[in-house]
């Protein structure tokens, strides 16, 4: 919404100016000063897009105010309007590209027919500076596009000589971000690509950049100077994980060093795609290049993985000592580690609070996204630990809820059952492994699931027994005992009582 400041030393004058604004509903968010000075003063800490003033008024008049307002907003519409029909006043209206010099009283149609000029006008200037912009954005884009691809920069020059190429400048570091998949075709309908770019840019708010899509894989962006290459690679990671997080896509970002010259980027450009061509050793790993200390950490990857699936499924089998162990045994790994790449670890030990995270609800993205960014800030080791100790710990509490919880032990029971179909299980040994009485075993599982244990062994074990008719030639027999089964006759029985017919004739129904 366009904004108005209206100035008259009469108060009444300014109330029928307001009237008209509101009779002739024009969208303006309408400011009032008493004289000239209250009104430079107000222009001082907040901008308009007409000043609509009186000529003849105490401190500052009308002229004076009009040419300061100019010196702060050379853009500004400015309309006067005055009981003096002088030719002294007319000609300095002029001199300061007044839009209108309007005589008191106003006359409502000629006040409506100016307002409405002025504003048509600020829309069309609004538009004009649009498309200048954007077609400023788009030469800046299609020479820094011809010059990655090896166009010299005095050729260019040639071919655009009203530019102004000094923008090439203030570049100093790329990053190339490639994706597996067209990017752009993955977005939500109501996203577009400046909508992604003003993503990225919030993130890193500190790090002004500049995008060019390359094509539908690859996307350009451009940095000026910050104070290391490791600083690029921080970003790089912000970058990475962000768009992970908000589209499920891996990107993969390659970072160059500080490049002097603008005719340098050809050769940075190649040396970036050519660090990506890694990927096919590196499947996890998405920033290049690789250097040492990155390579020493992804062997500490392949051995961490293995830490952090016993810690995966010591949650899912709500096996809070081999959690804890397999938990200390990180922290106590990386206290004493020296000379590890601090990279990797912020990248391993996001992705075990990601891991985490996944068994407690009450972490959402947004919250699951600040706990990530608060690791990749974190300057020692030990404020990660402190991070990842409290996520730990409501872990735990909820692990520690639920092994008193019935559920689980079900849970258990029916994780042995499936285990173990094919052997012999009785109420007696099922009620051993989860230490509670046989009796009340069979009371909770009732309760839980609606059926008896042994209803609920023979149901899976037919369940099986038709997924092995339908999809393998095994014999019937062999069938039967792969179920845990010893008496052919009684599975025969059983599978009749189940599906209306013995086994051989399920088979040949099927096959027909």
């Amino acid at each position: 919404m366009y904004r108005i400041l209206i100035v008259d030393d009469e108060r009444d004058e300014r109330n029928v100016i307001r009237f008209l604004l509101n009779k002739y509903n024009f969208q303006l968010e309408i400011d009032e000063a008493s004289n000239g000075k209250e009104a430079l003063s107000q222009l001082e800490t907040q901008p308009v897009d007409i000043l609509f003033t009186d000529v003849k008024m105490p401190f500052v008049d009308g002229i004076e105010l009009a040419t300061r307002a100019r010196e702060l907003y050379p853009n500004l519409h400015i309309i006067f309007f005055s009981g003096h029909d002088d030719f002294y006043y007319a000609k300095k209206a002029i001199s300061l590209r007044a839009v209108e010099y309007i005589l008191k009283p106003v006359k409502p149609v000629e006040f409506q027919n100016t307002i409405s000029t002025v504003l048509q006008n600020i829309k069309r200037k609004e538009k004009e500076h649009e498309l200048r912009e954007a077609n400023s954005e788009f030469l800046k884009t299609h020479v820094l596009y011809r010059l990655i691809n090896k166009t010299p920069i005095d050729l260019l020059k040639n071919e655009f000589p009203n530019m102004n190429f000094d923008f090439l400048n203030h570049y100093s570091s790329v990053m190339l971000m490639q994706f597996e998949d067209p990017f752009f075709d993955r977005l939500p309908k109501e996203e577009d690509t400046f909508f992604f770019y003003n993503q990225i840019k919030k993130m890193i708010p500190n790090y002004p950049c500049e995008f060019i899509n390359l094509n539908p894989f690859q996307i350009l962006l451009l940095f000026g100077k910050t104070d290391s290459n490791t600083l690029h690679k921080e970003i790089a990671i912000k970058i990475q994980k962000r768009v992970y997080l908000e589209y499920g896509i891996n990107c993969y970002i390659s970072v160059s060093n500080e490049y002097l010259s603008p005719s340098e980027l050809p050769e940075i450009y190649d040396e970036l795609e050519q660090n990506l061509e890694d990927r096919f050793f590196y499947s996890d790993t998405y920033i290049y290049p690789i250097d040492a200390s990155t390579k020493e950490s992804i062997e500490y990857l392949e051995q961490d993985e293995h830490i952090l699936q016993k810690i995966q499924s010591a949650i899912q089998l709500v096996d809070i000592v081999i959690f804890k162990q397999n938990m200390k045994l990180l922290f106590q790994k990386y206290r004493a580690k020296q000379g590890l790449s601090h990279i990797y670890v912020r990248y391993f030990f996001s992705k075990l609070l990601q891991s985490l995270c996944q068994e407690l609800p009450h972490y959402n993205k947004e919250l699951i996204n600040k706990k990530m960014e608060s690791i990749f800030s974190c300057r020692h080791f030990s404020e990660i630990e402190t991070i990842l100790v409290h996520v730990q710990d409501e872990v735990i509490e909820k692990l520690e809820k639920k092994e008193q919880s019935p559920k689980h032990v079900i849970h258990l029971v029916q994780q042995y059952i499936t285990e173990h179909y094919g052997e012999d299980l009785s109420l007696n040994l099922l009620a051993q492994k989860v230490y509670l009485s046989p009796s009340y075993l069979s009371e909770i599982f009732i309760k839980e699931t609606g059926c008896g244990i042994n209803k609920y062994i023979k149901n899976l074990r037919m369940e099986n027994a038709k997924d092995l008719l339908n999809n393998t030639n095994m014999k019937i027999t062999d069938i039967c005992k792969q179920l845990g089964y010893h008496n052919l006759s009684y599975f025969v029985r059983s599978f009749r009582e189940h599906f209306g017919s013995s086994p051989e004739k399920y088979r040949q129904m099927k096959k027909q």
